[in-house]
């Protein structure tokens, strides 16, 4: 992502919300695959188990897609100081 051709000293900040975005989607995946399968699993047996089952990786889910929103609004806030920053070099290079 941008952290590569970024020289400012958010640099390796945006690089390592970078990894976290990446690594928070993944698991991101990997729980809405399970709770996929889990609503399936309550929808033919519509036991306790099933629902509880549901239930705790829809929490899991709704608590991981916050860090994911939480992180690309982090990352986000950052671009937007290295963008701040660079264009006021460039003002002041044609000044």
């Amino acid at each position: 992502m941008a952290g590569r051709w970024m020289k400012g000293r958010n640099s390796d900040e945006i690089d390592e919300l970078n990894q976290a975005i990446n690594e928070q989607s993944d698991e991101q995946r990997k729980i809405a695959t399970r709770f996929g399968k889990a609503m399936n699993d309550f929808a033919t047996e519509r036991s306790l188990e099933t629902c509880l089952e549901a239930l705790n990786l829809s929490i899991q889910l709704a608590n991981i897609r916050a860090k994911v929103s939480n992180s690309w609004e982090h990352y986000a806030r950052l671009l937007e100081g290295e963008v701040v920053r660079l264009s006021k070099q460039v003002e002041k290079k044609q000044q």
